[in-house]
């Protein structure tokens, strides 16, 4: 039955992908694409020949830009160019603007994430370092396109999310460090402003290690069907730490360590801006710390109102909250990626009440 509704769903896309492809629609396999124990219902596999493909069909069919371009047809954009460019994304085979399917060279069926998972407390590094090479040449793509991608540009408001992101970690703080010293508050301050003032990049908008697929310890970007300004160091970092979602027994897992963390900051320093290394590597070291004080944020919100379908949804893609909460405080306090003296004071003081519970 599973398998009779799957295709039920792509039907319509079948007919005239397997004229492209020369074939017969009933030639073409349909395989369901899992992450975790939930099953990913706009995108599946599907099997021609002895060839794979990934066969994506949008929900928002709107136009999302004020240009009027739809995110099929930004990510179709996107990604041809991105190809043509040399980065690892994968090769539009097929599109189709009026069943909004687009149809995308298969580049395998591990992420980031899973394989984080797999392999918490040994991660393979020679992936994490393909992942952080691959996201600078990006940046450099976007930046030779800028001019070129600007119709697609979704106007994301970065500076207000951020400035929430900041209130909310402050708000934790105060929970975690019972009072908060004026050392602390000073500190968090200092970050305020150093992130705030940092110049912001044009990329993908959706970020995490689940739209990484590594095949062959290769990786490959995909979901590009949204592109704006944001900052770089926090995309970074939600690359590089895996979520685990709807995944029996995961719990947070950071891939970042002071020497990728490095590599980073050098590229940046050389290509981007005239800072020290020290400075970049510190921002990354607080859009980190600010990272796993949002996690904090939202687990207590959820245990606050589990009545909230928004709670509810976060709960059971998260399992049991009290391991993710004692993992989520152990990376605030033992994460050694920069010398910073704010993000340090921050750390230490919550190492420090970690140790008393």
């Amino acid at each position: 039955m599973q398998g009779f509704v799957q295709r039920e769903r792509w039907q319509r896309l079948l007919k005239p992908i397997a004229a492209h492809c020369q074939t017969s629609p009933n030639a073409i396999q349909i395989e369901p694409i899992q992450h975790g124990t939930r099953q990913r219902e706009n995108v599946c596999r599907l099997v021609i020949g002895t060839e794979s493909y990934l066969l994506k069909q949008h929900d928002i069919t709107a136009p999302a830009v004020e240009a009027g371009h739809t995110p099929l047809q930004t990510e179709a954009t996107v990604l041809s160019t991105l190809h043509r460019s040399g980065c690892r994304v994968p090769k539009v085979v097929w599109k189709s603007d009026l069943l909004q399917g687009l149809l995308l060279e298969w580049c395998g069926e591990d992420t980031l994430d899973t394989l984080a998972q797999r392999h918490q407390s040994a991660h393979p590094p020679a992936v994490v370092q393909q992942v952080l090479k691959e996201l600078c040449q990006m940046e450099t793509s976007f930046l030779e396109n800028a001019e070129f991608f600007k119709p697609y540009v979704f106007g994301f408001d970065n500076r207000a999310t951020l400035e929430r992101l900041l209130e909310q970690g402050k708000r934790t703080l105060g929970y975690l460090l019972t009072p908060v010293s004026g050392k602390v508050q000073n500190a968090w301050h200092a970050l305020s402003v150093r992130l705030l003032d940092t110049p912001t990049t044009l990329g993908a908008l959706d970020y995490n290690a689940r739209n990484v697929v590594v095949a062959n310890g290769k990786p490959t970007f995909i979901d590009f069907a949204s592109i704006g300004w944001d900052w770089q160091e926090r995309r970074l970092v939600q690359l590089l730490n895996s979520i685990g979602a709807f995944t029996e027994g995961a719990n947070f897992v950071s891939l970042l360590d002071r020497e990728l963390v490095h590599h980073y900051a050098t590229w940046v320093a050389t290509h981007r801006e005239t800072l020290a290394p020290s400075d970049i590597a510190a921002r990354v070291d607080a859009h980190h710390l600010l990272f796993y004080m949002s996690v904090v944020h939202r687990l207590l919100r959820a245990a606050a109102r589990t009545e909230t379908v928004d709670s509810q949804m976060l709960l059971h893609a998260w399992g049991d909250t009290r391991a993710r909460f004692q993992r989520a405080l152990t990376l605030i306090a033992t994460a050694d990626l920069s010398d910073d003296v704010n993000v340090n004071v921050i750390r230490t003081c919550v190492c420090n009440q970690f140790k008393r519970q």
